[in-house]
């Protein structure tokens, strides 16, 4: 018994041995392997412009400082790629462990070893940077907007091959502007009512679908109405500065469409103003109808305009366009707030206003014809009644009086007299309807402007989640930025919820946002383990 239960014990004591030289084995090959990992992802995530050299020194240092830098096998040319917009390291390592108990039996040394393979590479990508430029925006905040929407703009352009990354700014407050170009590309989709500016007013079911619609309906016309450029307060032909505009025709307001340039988008950037109220949803609209197929043609109108680089004729790809991602990168400071429009069957919508335009255009006899010299003089009249009030003298004529004028002016053949009464889609651009009501006493056009189809906050929430679930569902990733909003306020439930998770919404305040920024253009990278 003595015997077989030493023979038991030296077996027992040989088997746990050998468990101990294994188990030693596998926990070096486990952290060569994760030394292996962490070095390759560190290589391949170096900074933008790091050389092949740079790469092989990260990979190198890695190695050094865990203490296994003897075990690194030397990186080859082949094994480190790097271009514009994609970098793929490889590295293999490999040491020799003594044994303890298993040299007596003639194993003396167990070898371990692996290989790593990682890659960041920024794919194809389509960005929509819908900006919050509020009122609540001037100052300090605008300021550090601008510093992290410009590195981000650097970061995704220069760390991508020429072409892959266009990105499209899109500015909200009370509305967003399309501008000129865009307005021009979908003007047969668009009820067309005046020249003061180019906002679009979206109903309900708009907001049901990710895209605008540059194409009329052939049986139904256009779908669109343009909305009606006013301001809530402000006197005659004095309020086109205002921040109770209806839409913001200034340049610092308008969409830029379809950018590869980072000098232009920088300079986009920088013209960027604060004013106004918030409407968050009608910037996620519009910046989901950029990133729509649906938009082509608009695209391909802008090519003919000269306002889009002619080499983007596939832009927007489609949605199920190959290695292309759309990328909606939102910013608000606040909660939305209330908009005014006049109801769509009010009486101070359509033709017969009560502003006229009296025209004067100077002539001259030139071989017997009289022909236009110099510039035409406009004067406005607003009519109350039986009578009407001369705005640049400010004061009111008779409906006599005020013929007397016009047949007087006609008699001369030097002379020719238009006169003209506006519809009240071209009234509202030259006066509010503040002013209607301080000139003739009836405040109607105020009680309907501010009182009927006005949108306030919830109304605007409810639209804001029903566009971002609709470009969600098509795939769209959506990260959002809540830049100095109350925590579980308003405004950050609702930029929350549109954030296609909660890891895509960020909160910053301050210099802050510029972390928000950058950490969003690098999960654009796509850093990962590819082996």
């Amino acid at each position: 018994m003595t015997i077989i239960a030493l023979f038991v014990f030296i077996l027992m004591l040989t088997m746990g041995g050998i468990s101990i030289d294994l188990m030693r084995h596998e926990m070096e090959r486990t952290q060569l392997q994760a030394t292996l990992d962490s070095a390759v992802l560190a290589g391949a995530g170096a900074p933008a412009g790091a050389t092949k050299s740079d790469i092989k020194a990260i990979v190198e240092d890695f190695f050094e400082k865990s203490g296994r830098g003897d075990y690194l096998n030397e990186l080859g040319e082949d094994d480190i790629i790097a271009t514009l917009n994609a970098r793929t390291v490889t590295a293999s390592a490999g040491m020799t462990l003594n044994t303890y108990v298993m040299k007596l039996m003639g194993v003396n040394t167990l070898s371990a070893g692996g290989g790593a393979t990682a890659e960041v590479r920024t794919p194809k990508l389509e960005v929509s940077l819908v900006l919050d430029v509020s009122g609540s925006m001037s100052g300090a905040k605008l300021t550090n907007l601008k510093v992290a929407a410009k590195e981000f703009v650097t970061t995704l352009i220069t760390t991508s091959d020429p072409g892959a990354t266009v990105i499209s700014i899109v500015p909200f407050s009370w509305t967003t502007s399309p501008g000129n170009a865009i307005y021009t590309a979908m003007a047969g989709n668009v009820i067309d009512t005046h020249d003061f500016s180019t906002c679009l007013k979206f109903e309900a079911a708009d907001y049901q679908q990710s895209y605008i619609d540059p194409t009329p309906d052939p049986l139904a016309g256009p779908r669109y109405q343009q909305q009606i450029y006013t301001s809530v307060y402000g006197g005659f032909d004095t309020f086109h500065n205002s921040g109770w505009r209806s839409c913001f025709n200034n340049d610092y307001a308008e969409i830029m469409a379809y950018s590869m340039s980072e000098q232009e988008l920088h300079d986009r950037i920088d013209l960027l103003s604060a004013n106004g109220n918030t409407s968050g949803h009608i910037g996620m609209k519009w910046g989901a109808a950029l990133l729509d197929p649906a938009f082509q043609p608009v695209a391909t109108s802008l090519i003919a305009q000269g306002e889009m680089d002619a080499s983007l004729t596939n832009v927007p790809a489609l949605y199920s366009e190959p290695d292309t991602k759309k990328i909606i990168v939102m910013m608000g400071d606040g909660a939305n707030t209330t908009s005014y429009y006049f109801d769509q069957n009010s009486m101070y919508r359509g033709p017969n206003s009560d502003l006229y335009e009296l025209s004067s255009q100077e002539m001259e006899l030139d071989a017997g014809s009289y022909v236009p010299t110099g510039t035409p003089q406009n004067t406005f009249f607003l009519r109350d009644g039986e009578n009407y009030y001369a705005i640049a003298e400010n004061i009111w004529l008779t409906q006599a009086e005020y013929d007397a004028r016009v047949s007087a002016a006609d008699a001369d053949p030097l002379l020719e007299i238009t006169d003209r009464r506006m519809d009240w889609e071209e009234a509202w651009g030259h006066m509010t309807p503040d002013y209607y009501g301080d000139i003739t006493g009836d405040n109607g056009p105020w009680n309907d402007y501010v009182g009927s189809e006005s949108e306030n906050g919830s109304t605007k929430n409810g639209y804001m989640s029903s566009i971002c679930s609709s470009t969600k569902d098509e795939g769209v990733r959506v990260y959002t930025i809540g830049f100095e909003v109350p925590a579980n306020g308003v405004a950050e439930t609702e930029l929350r919820n549109c954030a296609s998770s909660v890891l895509h919404y960020y909160a910053a305040s301050g210099v802050d946002i510029s972390d928000a920024f950058g950490s969003i253009a690098s999960n654009l990278q796509s850093l990962r383990l590819t082996q």
